[in-house]
């Protein structure tokens, strides 16, 4: 039997099914991008902008329950608006279990970091820990995010733009 594995192993190899090459890849650190994030049974929207690392605007779209929330966090404060009414409070106290702030999180700690990429034909796969927690980020051959999956969490990238860097001066 262990003859006949590493018979069909070197096979694989021979015949150019083998692993895809693999690159680092360090992700863009701005976008702008549409979401779905499942936690459970339950589905989010929100629109997510990510200016920086810690620097985010997020904007809920679904469900009713959530729709209208406003997020906008920089130099570790947080506020939240929603229908005319605002609140700001420490980022550090944002609660653990809040959608936006666990989408905020994983993705900051994803960005931190350079990413070992498997490159295929039509698409790319980074697979890690953040933590304690494995992940699994699908991207286009362009290394652009479409599937997160991190622990319980799976954002689905609808739509992705990265913010171009704006040069000293320029308006």
């Amino acid at each position: 039997m262990k003859r006949f594995v590493a018979f069909l192993l070197v096979m694989l190899i021979m015949t150019g099914c083998a692993a895809s090459a693999t690159s680092k890849v360090t992700l863009p650190p701005s976008f702008n991008s549409e979401v779905n994030v499942t936690i459970g049974d339950t589905v989010y929207g929100a629109c997510l902008s990510r200016y920086a690392d810690s620097c985010w605007l997020v904007e809920m779209t679904a469900p009713a329950a959530v729709k209208g929330l406003i997020f906008t966090v920089t130099n570790g404060e947080t506020e939240v608006g929603f229908n005319g009414l605002h609140f700001s409070f420490d980022t550090e106290k944002f609660p653990a279990g809040a959608v936006a702030k666990c989408v905020m999180d994983a993705v900051d700690r994803l960005y931190a970091q350079p990413l070992d990429v498997i490159v295929g034909d039509e698409s790319c796969l980074a697979t890690g820990t953040l933590g304690n927690e494995s992940f699994t980020l699908s991207m286009t051959k362009n290394y652009v995010p479409q599937k997160l999956e991190f622990g319980e969490m799976t954002v689905e990238f609808l739509k992705f733009d990265v913010i171009e860097k704006l040069e000293e001066g320029e308006e």
